[in-house]
């Protein structure tokens, strides 16, 4: 079908199937994979079958759970992970839900700690769900969509204010990182348009002493000012596709880098030196990062969710058949109280 930018939306094909999905004819050429990740145009195949739950479920009601959040883009839900391990606890902890989810990029917590806010690209809006996965409201923009602030969103994250800043990719707000108050409503932008030469942002990352934004048309991570949002420079050049960024447990840098010749996961030091870079064969793709306790890496990609070492090698597959998304660590979520909420 074609979405209300006249573009085509494709969820649930493989780059591979895609001319089966498709009428693409020899005149128009093959699909650009790359434009077509930046736009939020996925091409990933769904399961055959709903892939089973990989553990119990975290019952609603009990004590504070923490959970790695992933989107899964493909089928519109929020699957959890152990943050210990990285196993798969719940591959529908927030269940199917389009069209509120259309295109889920990024799952954090609410500011309550007893909800969960989704950065959905393709809906243009940041949804709230109860901790039972129920849908509450659209948070921000607060009335819903409005794409004068937002329109083809991707990572969003905590200012240290409290406020809520998310990466704007398109229409007359692109190039921004905007910012939204406890309640949703637009502030301002905390990193204004094009600042710093800022094109297609697609995450962006509170430090103790900055702030980093990957930039993928410009192929570099920027630094901000953590206060006031002002460009400070280019942290590092990235070949060519840099998505979620993570910091490991010794204050390095780690971004999970989806094509070129750094496809994989990249790591720095923290003034943005070089320390290597992770690309097991059959994974790459890669859309988000966490640093395990063991010190191996939890990566996404289009296909599923898979551990891999500073080695370079694959140490498992956690899921497939899923199109994961950014990895967020949700610390003392309580799935208790929620009954005064209006669920929509």
């Amino acid at each position: 079908m074609v979405n209300r930018l006249g573009n085509w939306r494709v969820a649930g094909a493989t780059v591979a199937v895609l001319a089966a999905v498709l009428v693409v004819t020899a005149a128009d050429g093959p699909p650009d994979r790359e434009a077509l990740e930046a736009a939020g145009l996925y091409m990933t195949a769904p399961p055959a079958v709903p892939p089973p739950d990989g553990g119990p479920t975290p019952q609603r009601g009990e004590a504070p759970v923490t959970l790695l959040l992933v989107p899964d883009s493909t089928a519109d839900r929020v699957m959890a992970f152990d943050p210990t391990t990285g196993d798969l606890v719940n591959a529908s902890f927030i269940p199917a839900d389009n069209p509120h989810m259309q295109t889920a990029k990024n799952a954090l917590a609410h500011a309550d700690n007893a909800s969960v806010l989704v950065a959905d690209q393709i809906s243009d809006v940041v949804q709230r769900y109860s901790a039972a996965g129920a849908f509450m409201s659209t948070f921000a923009p607060a009335g819903g969509v409005n794409n004068a602030i937002m329109d083809n969103i991707t990572g969003a994250a905590y200012r240290p204010t409290g406020n809520l800043v998310v990466c704007v990719q398109s229409g007359a707000n692109g190039n921004s990182v905007a910012e939204f108050d406890a309640a949703g409503a637009y502030v301002a932008n905390f990193i204004a348009i094009g600042s710093g030469g800022l094109s297609g942002p697609f995450d962006v990352y509170f430090r103790a002493s900055d702030v980093l934004v990957t930039s993928i048309n410009t192929d570099q991570i920027l630094r901000y000012d953590r206060a006031t949002g002002a460009y400070l420079g280019v942290f590092a050049a990235i070949n060519n596709f840099p998505q979620q960024i993570a910091e490991a447990s010794n204050g390095n840098v780690l971004v999970a880098n989806f094509s070129g010749t750094e496809v994989g996961i990249v790591e720095y030091t923290s003034a943005g030196a070089f320390v290597g870079r992770y690309n097991p064969a059959g994974v790459g793709g890669n859309r988000g990062v966490y640093e395990l306790p063991n010190g191996n890496l939890l990566t996404t990609n289009g296909t599923g969710v898979y551990e891999v070492s500073r080695a370079g090698a694959l140490v498992s597959t956690k899921i497939t058949g899923v199109s994961g998304q950014y990895i967020e660590l949700v610390q003392g979520l309580t799935p208790v109280g929620l009954q005064h909420f209006t669920v929509e």
